[in-house]
């Protein structure tokens, strides 16, 4: 039997590179994307002495042309999960035209462009999973207005997906990650030991929690499942 094949953006690190272990692990074939070949080294690394079969592919998520031209070259897609993405802290005092741009072209653009040259590959049955942000619905005090703003666009964009790809069989969800222990909230200014207080079950999540159910949104056990945004976050929002 063939394998079956993912393609996850921004799996250079973090949640992205995360997934893509996971998927590898349950015999997927991955295509591993970054911008740049220094980017996603240390997750061919990993993935060789794991023994996974993960593959570069390198393109910036924001220009179309190359988005076109690397998912073309792909035989079949049976997942396509949406991560690549960018966050600064910035008020809406400090936020330039420049950074709402260079947010929303990577964080919402990168993710129409890639569903766009993906569908094209899938059969029924497949899945398009996008990684979302509380932020969306929160508005995320410890973040841009434009990240917060670039998450909400996310989560609607799914829906669409899902209501126009429904009759194809073709499944596509969020999720909507809470406090994850990664670098990106290491950045952040506030101590770790700050976001632990303010998560009712007492401690951050990690890449597995997200990987993990990333994998069942991918597989037959979630065939009856779209169109969902689902909070994996602790406790953090409930409702």
């Amino acid at each position: 039997m063939n394998k079956k094949i993912a393609l996850v953006t921004g799996a250079g690190a973090g949640i992205g590179q995360g997934i893509a272990f996971e998927l590898a692990s349950k015999g997927y074939k991955v295509y591993a994307n970054a911008r740049s070949e220094a980017s996603i080294q240390k997750t061919l690394e990993i993935s060789r002495e794991r023994g996974y079969d993960i593959l570069p592919l390198l393109f910036d998520v924001s220009v179309e042309a190359q988005v076109r031209e690397q998912i073309s070259s792909l035989e079949r897609i049976d997942c396509l999960v949406n991560n690549a993405g960018i966050s600064f802290l910035r008020t809406i005092e400090e936020t330039t035209e420049e950074d709402w741009d260079l947010i929303l072209n990577t964080n919402v653009k990168g993710y129409f462009f890639c569903a766009k040259y993906a569908i094209p590959k899938m059969e029924r049955g497949a899945s398009i999973i996008n990684l979302s942000s509380g932020a969306a619905k929160t508005g995320g005090a410890i973040v841009s207005i434009a990240y917060s703003s670039s998450k909400g666009a996310i989560n609607t964009m799914t829906l669409a997906l899902a209501t126009r790809l429904a009759p194809k069989g073709i499944r596509a969800n969020v999720i909507s990650p809470g406090f994850i222990d990664t670098k990106m909230l290491a950045a952040n200014d506030s101590p770790l030991e700050y976001y632990k207080s303010v998560i009712p079950l007492g401690f951050l999540g990690t890449v597995e929690d997200i990987a993990s159910f990333a994998y069942y949104l991918a597989s037959d056990q979630a065939r009856y499942i779209t169109g969902q945004i689902i909070e994996i976050n602790g406790g953090d929002i409930m409702g």
